[in-house]
């Protein structure tokens, strides 16, 4: 697999101040592992999981062979954590954006525009998720539909009429979250990570449409720049973030 292009200075991982610093041992340990979960995602975009090794994953967090093994057993292990770590992020934008919308077809909408807005945004890490890890060995692979079944709830939450209508919510769920992630799998692997947004109003489609919920005529061409909307921070939290 070809590589991926040189890394930004913001892509460079952090590194403690050399020499004495007023830091815990603590929060150095918890500074080092932070760094080698990051690592992860840019490590296995480049090389692809079964050639990375842990050699690649210590020189991306800039520790050493020592600290890694402090950490974590092997690979695998480091992989498992940062997989786990990668989904729990992707959930909390899922759930705080879930309630924003009054309607059916708003609340899809909103909370599927800020999902595919943080992964446009992180190919690195969308490519872990949902190319990498599915074919990473049985545990990691069982994890990661855990982690689908977490996001059917999470979608049936969002549609809470479903449940009343079907005694087959769960599976129409799974259908449904497994169809957009095969979608993203594949935007991924074409190298199209980053304009997955596009996908948003086809996506929330293809969801009301198993709900028997359509959206109003002309919905889906508007669904576009509404969601991009919703998925990008406001002035107010531009100014604070200091984007």
């Amino acid at each position: 697999m070809a590589k991926a292009g040189a890394r930004t200075k913001a892509e460079e991982p952090r590194r403690l101040p050399r020499g004495r610093h007023a830091l815990a041992p603590e929060e150095v340990a918890a500074d080092q592992r932070r760094r080698l979960l990051d690592a992860v995602p840019r490590t296995v975009a480049e090389q692809g999981y079964e050639a990375m090794a842990v050699a690649d994953i210590v020189k991306a967090a800039a520790v050493s062979r020592t600290v890694f093994y402090a950490n974590f057993s092997s690979k695998r292990e480091c992989f498992a954590a940062a997989h786990e770590a990668c989904q729990e992020r992707l959930l909390a934008v899922l759930e705080e954006r879930c309630e924003k919308g009054m309607s059916t077809e708003e609340r899809v909408e909103t909370a599927l525009g800020a999902g595919l807005a943080l992964l446009a945004a992180e190919p690195a890490m969308t490519r872990l998720l949902f190319v990498e890890a599915p074919s990473s060995g049985r545990e990691i692979a069982l994890r990661y539909h855990e982690w689908l079944r977490r996001y059917g709830a999470l979608l049936r939450s969002a549609v809470p009429e479903a449940a009343e209508k079907s005694s087959l919510a769960v599976e129409i769920d799974q259908v449904i979250v497994g169809g957009i992630a095969t979608r993203i799998a594949r935007e991924a692997l074409h190298g199209r990570t980053p304009e997955l947004r596009l996908q948003i109003p086809h996506l929330v489609a293809y969801v009301l449409a198993f709900y028997a919920a359509k959206p109003a005529a002309g919905a889906e061409e508007a669904a576009l720049p509404r969601a991009v909307e919703r998925s990008e921070p406001s002035e107010g939290r531009r100014r604070n973030t200091g984007a």
